[in-house]
């Protein structure tokens, strides 16, 4: 199975829930078309292509090369060993299971230095992916899965996500597509997923009803306001929720009928004379048939 199709038609949230939720297998790449979009100089320079691994619908790998050196460039990058020993290591590697857990059978690196690559590999990069602002992705079933790019840890794509975006520091690449604060956001699911929300996530999550803005749920919880924007961004992503953007109605030019009684009836009444009234009913008596004042009395 193979799908193409270009994030402004589906969201990368919505292509996460469809890969997870169909426990899928494969390569999900994702390319950049923006040359001067916002990523430049952050963890993922634009124009370049980034590869993430699904096994059963849970990320095993992220890159950006597809030459299976990544792992072994990360392990040197963060110290943990000496070039010389990778080249030793790799030289006796099976490279038929994940090369983390070949490391850690060996007693080479233990369960902690494991997920801090795993951390830094998948769960770093991958929330800077949401503020792409043009991108094509496409997912390739029969890709085999890179055993030296895996280090034998696997996640949920939202449980990354989430976990990503809530320790993310630079929301600078993103800031544009926060939920507005005098939006509404209205709940698409009847109760959370799987995935544990913390404490003010839940209590952002009990006042979300269709009708409470966030400035609202913000003033309510005692919060800043942009504190909640980036929490309903979350629940965006992960499907909770979709933004109701509020349009404020355009002000009156002319003033109401109601407005100009007032003002006609606050004027200096002016005296009319018997003679103009009796013109003005003679008028409407010849245009609208209107019954003398005799008869209608």
């Amino acid at each position: 199975m193979k799908i193409s199709a270009y994030l402004s038609e589906f969201s990368l949230g919505e292509v996460f829930r469809f890969l997870e939720q169909g426990h899928k297998t494969g390569c999900l790449s994702i390319k950049t078309i923006d040359n001067h979009n916002h990523l430049s100089g952050l963890l993922l320079p634009p124009s370049q292509e980034h590869y993430l691994f699904f096994r059963y619908g849970q990320i095993v790998a992220a890159t950006t090369t597809l030459n299976h050196q990544g792992l072994c460039q990360l392990i040197e990058q963060r110290g943990l060993l000496h070039p010389l020993t990778i080249q030793r290591i790799m030289s006796r590697y099976p490279a038929n299971v994940p090369l983390g857990v070949f490391l850690k059978s060996q007693g080479i690196m233990d369960a902690h230095q494991i997920q801090l690559l795993f951390k830094q590999q998948v769960l770093t990069p991958i929330p800077y992916l949401f503020a792409l602002k043009e991108g094509y992705f496409h997912f390739d079933a029969h890709h085999p899965l890179p055993f030296a790019e895996m280090t034998g840890l696997s996640a949920s794509p939202q449980a990354i996500t989430l976990a990503g975006l809530r320790l993310l520091r630079d929301w600078t690449p993103l800031m544009d597509k926060l939920p507005l604060a005098d939006s509404t956001m209205v709940s698409l699911v009847s109760e959370p997923p799987s995935v544990q929300l913390g404490r003010v996530e839940w209590q952002v999550w009990e006042h979300i009803n269709g009708m409470t803005t966030i400035q609202e749920i913000a003033q309510r919880l005692n919060l800043d306001i942009l504190e909640v924007q980036k929490i309903c961004f979350r629940f965006v992503v992960m499907g909770m929720v979709e933004e109701v953007v509020n349009i404020a109605p355009v002000a009156a030019t002319h003033p109401c009928p109601t407005e100009m009684v007032e003002e006609t009836t606050n004027d200096v009444a002016t005296p009319l004379s018997s003679s103009f009234l009796n013109g003005l009913v003679s008028f409407l008596k010849n245009k609208t048939g209107l019954p003398s004042l005799q008869s209608s009395q």
